[in-house]
């Protein structure tokens, strides 16, 4: 009986240690899956259901769903078109190393799409695009057409 009971606790224990394995492996797998399935939806014209995935990732800071989730506030794609919500995102992108959202940010300050023109704010965005993408220049990031 004792024995027995000293199994079970062992199976317990073994079966929590491999749970946890799990959990632990399963977020990074299944945030690369839910950007790769809303680009795939957003390839399809699928935009909200695009925009419902991008909104989750992006607010784990990920970073190109933050860019994508800007893009599709900027053209109004799944979502009602709102620049200010577009800015913000783009902005935590940007913040966060994507190039394409800093070189966005700047085209949007310098021909005044939803804003002021505001050419310093278009140059500060600029500058920090060409920054990163000499630093990582391999980069690539899909677009929202």
């Amino acid at each position: 009986m004792v024995r027995s009971m000293k199994h079970k606790k062992t199976q317990r224990i073994w079966a929590a240690a491999l749970c946890l394995m799990v959990a632990v492996a399963v977020p990074a797998v299944s945030q690369a899956d839910a950007y790769d399935e809303a680009l795939t939806a957003m390839a399809n014209g699928e935009y909200r259901s695009a925009y419902r995935d991008f909104k989750r990732l992006a607010r784990k800071d990920h970073t190109r769903a933050q860019y994508q989730l800007g893009m599709l506030f900027l053209f109004g794609k799944g979502v009602g078109q709102d620049v200010e919500q577009g800015i913000d995102w783009l902005t935590r992108a940007a913040e966060n190393g994507s190039y394409l959202a800093a070189n966005e940010l700047g085209q949007i300050y310098i021909s005044g799409r939803g804003v002021s023109p505001n050419e310093q704010e278009a140059m500060k965005w600029l500058e920090l695009a060409t920054e990163l993408a000499g630093e990582n220049p391999d980069d690539a990031e899909e677009g929202c057409d």
